[in-house]
């Protein structure tokens, strides 16, 4: 009976760390919007294609649009694109803004400008100055990057986990890592929540409403535990 044995090649340490070192220094960028440098992974490119294929599917699972009144949706519409033609990064994308037949009071953002609200959210509000503030809280998550640098920091998380496994020789520790990661990147998180409200805020302000309207929504959904801006 003849034993062969499996020889693995390993790398030294220091070579693979710095290989994703170079990898990531080539990478980085500064955010066009808020100026911080961040690792750029995805460009305009990705935002565009991968917002134009999940809008439809996701509109239909939240009920599809409200067609029964298309005034309504036509009116949310001309709202959007006057936040938008103030909005940094304006000509990257073709904004488009729907109503949604669904009763949950939530609106969300797709990267490439691809924005939804629900009709259950705008019967809470009091005036157009929510209804922009809302829209430009979204329009806010789309010129900041803030699917692409959560996505970026999902693929970033993969490949820290390949290198701890690689590094390590365990998988479970590779898992462990990989893990940790995904919970770190998992919703857009506080700061990205804040980034957005200023950034609508100051959209809201370039079309003449009074930028203390963001500060009015996010009382009322927070008030009515409706906090579920994605």
């Amino acid at each position: 009976m003849i034993t062969r044995r499996i020889v693995t090649a390993r790398f030294p340490a220091r070579w693979l760390l710095a290989a994703l070192a170079a990898a990531v220094a080539v990478a980085c960028s500064v955010n066009p919007v808020t100026g911080e440098r961040e690792l750029r992974i995805y460009g305009e490119d990705w935002e565009q294609q991968v917002g134009g294929q999940m809008y439809a599917p996701m509109k239909q699972s939240q009920g599809g649009e409200f067609v029964l009144d298309p005034a309504l949706t036509a009116y949310v519409q001309d709202v959007g694109e006057r936040l938008a033609a103030h909005a940094k990064r304006k000509d990257a994308f073709d904004f488009e803004f729907s109503v949604l037949n669904d009763s949950t009071p939530n609106a969300w953002a797709l990267p490439g400008g691809k924005i939804a609200v629900n009709r259950g959210l705008l019967t809470e509000l009091n005036n157009e100055a929510e209804l922009a503030a809302v829209l430009g809280h979204e329009v806010g998550h789309v010129t900041a990057r803030h699917a692409v640098r959560q996505q970026t920091g999902a693929t970033a998380a993969g490949v820290g986990a390949m290198v701890v496994g690689i590094l390590t020789g365990s998988g479970d520790l590779a898992n462990v890592a990989g893990m940790a990661g995904n919970a770190l990147i998992s919703g857009y998180g506080r700061d990205m929540e804040l980034e957005a409200d200023e950034l609508g805020a100051e959209y809201l302000n370039r079309i003449g409403f009074e930028p203390e309207a963001m500060i009015d929504v996010v009382r009322l959904l927070k008030n009515q535990e409706m906090l579920e801006i994605q």
